[in-house]
């Protein structure tokens, strides 16, 4: 039971990402000692901006001077000034609350300062994909920092397949915080379709299954329902499409017949040069078979800003190589509703 005492009391924040844009132009100071305002200031835009946050979504309750000022007098002078500058310009402060040493600052904000009521509805913000990673990454350190649970049969990597399907569930399917207080009721339907499920997949024969691509209707960003992408013949070898890995351009060898999309170690000293590769991306090794039955090694990472057609995707699962062709496999495509090779006219149909 402790796995979905973890899983409630750690998804209570993911709806809780309240951006301080507002206050940024303010001034408090960072951990390099560079001042960016005037604590009352930050303090009073970050309370406004809360407010406002709250009053649009049903269900949530927040202290909003004790919120802001635990991330004025905590968090801002535990991040460096260039750090904060990066992450306001991308518009990406995840990466900056996912740090080991800012999490759990972050979390103490949150857990003592926001408070669901049962009418609040879990499901992804317009626009905004942090959700899913900070609750993936508070489901994971709840679980990893359970001295039970760790000494019983859970590794790190369990937990995060764990916790990866789980707040997927979640989100995608609008449980609402009513729903999840039941979620160690055997009868319930939070129980059934979110917990069961997602203690199966990390046993196969009592082998742990490494994560793996699978559609989540967020990790796709498009306009359009569907996206018509050229095929190239590769002279009577199969085809090949163009992908970009985070704007670096590749021509991929379209083989079905592969499990993953594969790089080689010359693409991925380039994703590491462009920074679109870190430390933290990287997963587990793997080992794939040839067509001349040939065992080779991968390291398998997990990139984001990977665009085909019109569509850029998402949290995608890929194999690095030491040597060899470029291949996009059919687990990359099972990231997508659906997909329909026509070969006739050369076109690869997504399905977002």
């Amino acid at each position: 039971m402790a796995l979905f005492k973890a899983l409630l009391k750690n998804l209570l924040f993911v709806a809780f990402l309240i951006h301080f844009s507002n206050a940024h132009s303010q001034e408090v100071k960072t951990k390099d000692g560079v001042s960016i305002g005037n604590r009352k200031d930050f303090i009073s835009d970050c309370a406004k901006g809360a407010q406002v946050s709250a009053e649009k979504t049903e269900g949530i309750k927040i202290t909003e001077y004790s919120y802001c000022a635990c991330f004025c007098d905590n968090l801002i002078p535990n991040i460096y000034s260039w750090d904060l500058e990066k992450a306001l310009k991308e518009n990406n402060l995840s990466e900056l609350l996912i740090e080991d040493n800012n999490f759990k600052i972050f979390m103490d904000c949150i857990e003592n300062n926001v408070k669901l009521t049962n009418n609040y509805k879990f499901e992804y913000p317009e626009n905004n994909e942090s959700y899913k990673i900070l609750g993936v990454k508070s489901c994971v350190d709840e679980i990893i920092n359970n001295k039970e649970m760790m000494d019983d049969f859970w590794t790190k990597e369990m937990a995060e397949v764990y916790c990866n399907c789980a707040i997927g569930k979640l989100l995608n399917s609008g449980y609402t915080f009513e729903d999840l207080q039941k979620i160690e009721d055997e009868n319930s339907t939070i129980y059934n379709e979110v917990v069961l499920p997602c203690v199966s997949i990390l046993f196969e024969d009592d082998i742990i299954l490494e994560p793996e691509n699978l559609y989540e209707s967020n990790d796709i960003k498009g306009k359009t329902e569907q996206s018509i992408v050229p095929l190239i013949d590769n002279i009577g070898q199969g085809f090949k499409l163009k992908i970009s890995i985070g704007g670096i351009e590749r021509y991929f060898l379209f083989d079905t017949g592969a499990t993953d999309l594969i790089i080689d170690r010359n693409t991925e000293r380039d994703l590491l040069i462009e920074g679109v590769l870190k430390k933290e991306n990287y997963l587990y090794k793997s080992e794939y078979k040839l067509a001349n039955n040939q065992i080779i090694n991968a390291q398998m990472v997990r990139i984001d800003n990977i665009h085909i057609g019109e569509y850029t995707v998402n949290n995608v699962i890929i194999g690095v190589i030491d040597e060899g062709s470029l291949l996009c496999g059919k687990s990359f495509l099972d990231k997508f509703k659906k997909w329909e090779l026509d070969s006739k006219n050369k076109v690869l149909i997504l399905y977002k």
